[in-house]
């Protein structure tokens, strides 16, 4: 049960948090840099991870890579709808 709730990708994703609000303290004026930097780090891990899923579905014929898409679309959404709450008009 624990060997599945610590693996080094939580690890890893535990640890940029920490390094994330540890850096929003020290240097508030860099944190939209340091984010700009996790999105860019993030998107090749992710998509080499969904082309690994979608030849692991070829070969086993699950549907591993469908259900990731699907969430993403999801959570898209969910965050679109957030950041229409959330905007503030400025004039």
């Amino acid at each position: 049960m624990i060997k599945k709730i610590i693996t080094p990708v939580n690890t890893i994703f535990f640890f940029w948090g920490l390094v994330l609000v540890t850096f929003s303290e020290s240097y508030p004026q860099y944190t939209r840099y340091y984010l700009y930097a996790s999105i860019l780090v993030i998107l090749p891990i992710m998509i080499f991870n969904l082309i690994k899923q979608r030849k692991e579905d070829k070969q086993n014929r699950t549907t591993n890579f469908e259900s990731s898409i699907l969430r993403m679309l999801i959570l898209a959404g969910l965050l679109g709808i957030m950041y229409f709450i959330t905007k503030q008009n400025y004039l």
